[in-house]
């Protein structure tokens, strides 16, 4: 009896292994934009030479072909969307979530899918279609952000806003293993100033001045040496397992040290101080990958950082 089963085992194992040889695995993007809609908005305070509406509808117009057809072939499951720091400005804005989303995983057939992104027979696809609606609301509401004085709670966002509504799983499909890349473009100037202040759970520029002063005091040679003896300058690590699956890409970080024309007005700039804080952050709290970028000059400058981001 012991053989039989011992034969039993074996031909299973053997029956799981091709399977197992057979099931391919295949890249699928769920890029999730999560905008800060604080007063960093507001060009009267933080002049910007792009805005976060041209930014994502950059990201979006390279959808296909660069993003879709990155290393892939056809059967692709991408999810793009919005996420929103501060879930209370959807209804006081009246915002459409639905319009926000353009989901690949609506199609059942490839077949529907091309159709969906190309144009084909003289048939327009609806892929731009989307794309404009997409970017035409998410425009309506950063304009009534840039005019209103909220707040963006980012360390809360990190330690309970971010879920299984944000984290894709691995999905399978036929023969294929979809293994999907969950990326955030967070749009943030770098300082965390709402929320509760002085306890780890901002970044305020009074904080960055704090640590540049007592930085310079110390003689230490090493920034990264200092903030590693002196906790009270980091910011607490958000406790969320589904950090662990998530990739972010930081941009249009605001270095309010410099001047006008872009020079240094303080050594370390503040731009410095951030990328060693945020990194320090986002490191202890089990973020995949995270990646910070300062404020880009122009619309191609801003999409290039997150497609490089993507391909990387």
């Amino acid at each position: 009896m012991k053989k039989y089963f011992l034969i039993s085992v074996l031909i299973c194992s053997a029956c799981t292994y091709v399977t197992a040889q057979k099931r391919k695995e295949a890249t699928d993007y769920n890029i999730v934009f999560a905008p800060d809609l604080s007063n960093r908005l507001n060009p009267k305070f933080y002049p910007k030479a792009v805005n976060d509406v041209d930014i994502v509808q950059g990201v979006l117009k390279k959808v296909w072909p660069d993003i879709l057809k990155f290393k892939r072939t056809d059967g692709q499951l991408d999810h793009y969307s919005v996420d929103f720091i501060n879930k209370g400005l959807i209804g006081l804005y009246k915002i459409n979530t639905n319009l926000l989303a353009i989901d690949l995983q609506q199609f059942d057939k490839q077949v529907d899918r091309i159709n969906y992104i190309l144009e084909r027979n003289k048939v327009i696809s609806s892929l731009p279609k989307d794309i404009y609606n997409f970017t035409t609301e998410y425009k309506k509401f950063s304009d009534k952000a840039a005019i209103s004085n909220n707040g963006a709670d980012i360390w809360t966002y990190f330690q309970s806003g971010i879920d299984d509504r944000i984290i894709l799983p691995d999905l399978a499909v036929g023969k294929i293993t979809h293994k999907f890349r969950n990326i955030m473009v967070l749009m943030t100037d770098g300082y965390i100033e709402a929320g509760i202040y002085n306890k780890g759970y901002d970044l305020s520029a009074k904080k960055i001045e704090d640590f540049r002063n007592a930085f310079l005091k110390s003689k230490d040679e090493d920034m990264a040496s200092f903030l590693s003896k002196n906790n009270k300058y980091k910011i607490k690590p958000a406790k969320n397992p589904y950090l662990k699956s998530l990739e972010v890409i930081v941009i249009e970080m605001y270095d309010r040290s410099l001047s006008k024309t872009g020079a240094a007005t303080k050594h370390p700039t503040d731009m410095e101080i951030m990328r060693l804080i945020w990194t320090d952050w986002m490191k202890s709290s089990g973020v995949k990958r995270v990646e910070l970028k300062p404020a880009a000059s122009n619309q191609a400058e801003a999409v290039k950082y997150i497609l490089d981001f993507i391909k990387k």
